[in-house]
């Protein structure tokens, strides 16, 4: 959430910068400011909901990829993918990866970088309202409030067989197939 304030002050503050050195004044530097801040609401809501842009340790990302046992026949959906960085390495395994966020600034870089990963895709949207139907492992990274939501909501929408990679939160009312390093694997 820091960084998407920071986003906002120092983006701001460039335009304002370049709108004044070319003498164009006419756009007050409130409304750039605002606007900016409304590319950042929907990043906000998602931080509160489901949990904060917080990247994984490099030790955590290769635990979740190891335990995904990922081969080019799997369809990967990382929810709240952040920047992207699980998606690209799970689409070098995978035969597809997906990542949706809501943070606006984390899906325009992310669908930059993904130009150099064919088999990635970073989309904006809500984790809550995709279809998983194709999924055989999906990735979270979600707050404990939102693991319990994704339980009742998306859980039973998948299919038998899928795996379930959390990182440092459970599913409390299930019982992981393994654990390592807190990271959890659970079998549909």
């Amino acid at each position: 959430m820091a960084e998407a304030i920071i986003f906002v002050l120092i983006l701001g503050t460039i335009i304002v910068v370049i709108l004044y050195s070319f003498n164009i004044a006419w756009l007050a530097p409130e409304w750039i400011v605002g606007f900016l801040f409304l590319l950042i609401a929907p990043g906000l809501y998602a931080a509160f909901t489901s949990g904060p842009f917080v990247p994984s340790a490099r030790k955590r990302h290769k635990t979740m990829l190891k335990l995904a046992e990922l081969t080019d026949s799997d369809v990967v959906y990382d929810l709240g993918c952040g920047d992207g960085r699980l998606v690209f390495s799970a689409s070098k395994l995978a035969g597809r990866a997906c990542g949706y966020d809501l943070s606006i600034p984390l899906v325009v870089y992310g669908k930059f970088l993904s130009l150099f990963h064919p088999r990635a895709e970073i989309q904006f949207g809500n984790i809550w309202t995709q279809n998983y139907d194709d999924a055989t492992v999906i990735f979270c990274y979600l707050l404990p409030g939102a693991m319990k939501q994704f339980h009742k909501e998306v859980w039973p929408k998948l299919k038998k067989g899928t795996r379930v990679i959390s990182n440092a939160f459970e599913i409390h009312e299930l019982k992981p197939f393994k654990k390592e390093d807190k990271v959890y694997l659970y079998l549909v």
